[in-house]
């Protein structure tokens, strides 16, 4: 079991690691479409009808396929005053808690997100924009970064109680 549980959790680094640079792509791309629009708008006096409807894709894209990283790394904001004032084990418990609470919240926001871009995809719904795109791509990348932050989260819940069985084992004198 702890082979295949290590399995998966290499697999789910991987995919969350290729998502990670294509947000940062998606980041560079807005840097680049800054660029060209301030560009093409104040020294050939010609702007662009394009470059918000991408910048406002791409900039959405990166948010959700950086998320994962961020949640995979603790880099979201926690308020510790409550756990901090816990003592070693049923801190431990209560990260575990917590951890389990933050995965259902992204698990089903992540199902909503595809139940949304299935329904989007089959009524060929588009965006309204100078430049239209098929709507569940947005859909799509927001349930990917959900669900893969809730994969997270579980993750991280198992680790604590496995750090909470760690503190349950008498110390020898």
């Amino acid at each position: 079991m702890n082979k295949l549980f290590s399995y998966s959790s290499k697999v789910h680094d991987a995919i969350t690691s290729i998502g990670y640079w294509l947000g940062v792509l998606a980041l560079l791309a807005i840097l680049c479409m800054f660029c060209y629009e301030i560009t093409a708008r104040y020294f050939f006096r010609n702007p662009t009808q394009w470059i918000s409807d991408y910048t406002g894709y791409a900039l959405l894209f990166s948010t959700f396929l950086l998320a994962p990283r961020v949640t995979k790394n603790r880099g979201h904001i926690e308020i510790t005053f409550i756990r901090d004032a816990l003592p070693p084990l049923p801190q431990h418990i209560f990260n575990a808690l917590l951890f389990m609470l933050a995965a259902g919240a992204c698990i089903w926001a992540g199902w909503y997100a595809v139940e949304e871009a299935m329904r989007q995809y089959d009524r060929g719904i588009r965006t309204m924009a100078v430049v239209s795109v098929p709507r569940w791509w947005m859909s799509a990348a927001i349930a990917y970064g959900f669900i893969n932050s809730g994969l997270y989260f579980i993750r991280a819940s198992i680790e604590e109680l496995r750090a909470s069985k760690v503190e349950q084992v008498p110390r020898a004198n």
